[in-house]
């Protein structure tokens, strides 16, 4: 199963973003056991797509595609910017940048999700949750 949605670079659609993702889990049969992290982590990644990749230019667009295949749900977000390295953001649980609110997404979306990659320079961002066998046995 497969979805896309393409939205301006506004944050006022983070909403139609939650509301598209949960659509999608609910027509897939999912359980709602990491909806939240789902969720979470497709939007923190969309907020960056807009506010950094697209730097809030309303004629950039973001694209968010999401499969369901083989137990796995991949989600697939891209923006029209420039990129960035990935490396040069900073830890945000080092001593020094406890204080830096640079890098907080990129460490969230890393640890809520099962597998992240970044291609074209960054301005396109891979996130996969695996359903496992213990997801399934809380339905």
């Amino acid at each position: 199963m497969k979805k896309r949605l393409s939205i301006p670079s506004h944050l006022t659609y983070l909403y139609d973003v939650e509301k598209f993702i949960h659509s999608f889990l609910q027509e897939a049969g999912l359980p709602g056991t990491q909806l939240g992290c789902i969720v979470l982590t497709t939007c923190e990644s969309v907020n960056n797509a807009i506010s950094h990749g697209n730097r809030h230019n309303i004629n950039k667009l973001v694209d968010i595609r999401v499969e369901f295949t083989n137990n796995v749900i991949c989600i697939e977000i891209e923006d029209e910017g420039d990129g960035f390295d990935v490396h040069d953001i900073p830890d945000p649980t080092d001593t020094e940048n406890i204080r830096n609110e640079r890098g907080r997404g990129i460490f969230i979306i890393r640890n809520l999700a099962d597998d992240v990659e970044f291609e074209n320079n960054g301005a396109l961002i891979k996130i996969k949750f695996k359903l496992s066998r213990e997801h399934q046995l809380l339905l």
